[in-house]
């Protein structure tokens, strides 16, 4: 028996599902070109003050996962927040680093 709450709701027929556009420009990250042993350091956005090491660990996280899921055999990264020294500037900063272990 239906419930009263529902009578007289018209459900349409016949309307197109939009194209699913998630995941069509690729990855913001360069996850495709790792291979087994190779690391990348990130540093948090430099233009957004809130940005932190743990917030950025969290989107690399989730990027790669998402990520090594569609591969087969499944690929696996690992993340650590870490400080490392800028080459270039000879400055230490706070990020990430990803490591690509299988």
């Amino acid at each position: 028996m239906l419930n009263n709450e529902w009578e007289g709701l018209e459900l349409d027929t016949d309307i197109p599902i939009p194209k699913d556009t998630r995941g069509t420009r690729g990855s913001r990250y360069p996850w495709p070109i790792f291979k087994v042993g190779n690391s990348l350091f990130f540093v948090p956005d430099e233009d957004n003050e809130e940005d932190t090491p743990k917030m950025l660990k969290n989107r690399l996280d989730q990027s790669w996962r998402t990520y090594s899921k569609k591969q087969d055999p499944e690929w696996q990264f690992l993340s650590r927040m870490v400080v490392e020294t800028d080459p270039k500037t000879k400055k230490e900063r706070s990020g990430v680093r990803v490591w690509r272990k299988a």
